[in-house]
């Protein structure tokens, strides 16, 4: 199926917030769970520029952070993904767009790995073995599938590999900025894998557009309406949820993110989600209050957990790039501080930091 981004084109400032309640809160969650002594005093360090903490609906704390850097332009990393990468360079500095709403980086935001091909989804075939998290397993699965073009081929796990390799790395060259940079950026595509609806091919509906525009109403509208139910109740589910198994390789990386994708769509199962949202809207795209309130009631606290659940595995993914690269032992205490915005967003802007790329591409660039 075709991807319809759901970021709107124009200034990375204030107002384009896409995805705030989700993002920002799952990226402040993590910040405040990481387990190695060194790594908590750095992110909490850095947590204002990683992330926003959002209290309220209307996102009240935003402007707080944004307005302070707005000479600088500076966007908080969890959500430069979206507000950054996805735009042309024409219109915002650092997009990745090669066309309008198009570009390599719109796949590693998803993976339709639901859709059935000989009786089986590709994400029964990864959490029955994990050797099929491999981009030739992947590459064969949608090229079966008849989903050719990059759009349609998405690569969610992979890019987290990617961005794994990034922090391991940043450590061992001892360079904090980048580490700070490549975390805040993972973040989103944690985040992401924790909303059923970027695991599955029913992302906005069913193929004959039955449920069109449930994925904002739920990801965007609904979330945003009870942002404060779901902080408030996902930060007690993290303060109780058991610390995450470590990751000890990239590849693992990308696993964990398959199970995590894996445990969203059994919590939050999208063809019930797409269900319930057509039986309540009147129209495709329909996000009112009812509709939405009705989602709520029938999906609040999975949701709940979905938040919980992707800010546990987060903390945990950076506690396991760190410590598999010493980061303990790696930095004087007084270098774990804050980072310079400015030489965050330099990192952010420039295309080849972590580059954004299709999955026909990315394989030569992970390691195991």
């Amino acid at each position: 199926m075709v991807r319809t981004p759901l970021v709107v084109q124009g200034s990375a400032g204030v107002q384009p917030l896409w995805g705030k309640a989700g993002h920002y809160t799952i990226a402040s969650l993590a910040c405040a769970h990481v387990a190695p002594p060194g790594l908590a005093r750095l992110l909490a360090a850095n947590a204002d520029r990683i992330s926003l903490r959002l209290d309220g609906a209307e996102a009240t704390a935003a402007p707080n952070v944004l307005e302070a850097n707005r000479d600088l332009g500076f966007v908080p990393l969890a959500d430069v993904p979206d507000l950054v990468w996805k735009n042309l360079p024409s219109a915002v500095k650092g997009g990745r767009d090669t066309a309008f709403r198009s570009g390599p980086e719109h796949p590693n935001h998803y993976a339709d790995i639901d859709e059935p091909l000989d009786g089986v989804t590709l994400r029964e075939r990864c959490i029955q073995d994990a050797t099929n998290v491999a981009v030739p397993v992947w590459q064969d699965y949608y090229t079966r599938l008849g989903h050719s073009r990059p759009d349609e081929r998405g690569l969610l796990p992979f890019r987290v590999q990617q961005f794994f390799s990034e922090l391991v790395d940043a450590v061992r060259a001892h360079d904090i900025a980048r580490f700070v940079a490549a975390a805040g950026l993972v973040a989103h595509y944690v985040g992401d894998a924790c909303q059923p609806l970027h695991g599955s091919y029913l992302s906005d509906g069913m193929p004959d557009r039955t449920g069109a525009g449930v994925h904002s109403a739920y990801e965007t509208t609904m979330v945003d309406r009870h942002v404060t139910q779901l902080a408030s109740g996902a930060e007690q589910a993290v303060k109780a949820a058991p610390s995450p198994s470590p990751v000890t390789s990239a590849h693992g990386a990308a696993v964990a993110v398959v199970q995590l994708m894996d445990r969203s769509a059994r919590s939050v199962a999208p063809l019930a989600l797409v269900q319930a949202y057509a039986a309540v809207a009147a129209k495709p795209g329909d996000a009112t209050v009812a509709v939405t309130d009705a989602l709520w009631d029938r999906f609040g606290t999975a949701t709940i957990g979905l938040f919980a659940d992707g800010a546990v595995t987060l903390a945990g993914l950076w506690g396991s790039a760190w410590e598999l690269a010493g980061g303990e032992t790696a930095f004087p205490a007084d270098a774990l501080s804050a980072v310079e915005p400015a030489a965050l967003q330099r990192l952010y802007e420039d295309p080849a930091f972590v580059p954004s790329l299709v999955l026909d591409e990315i394989a030569p660039v992970l390691t195991a």
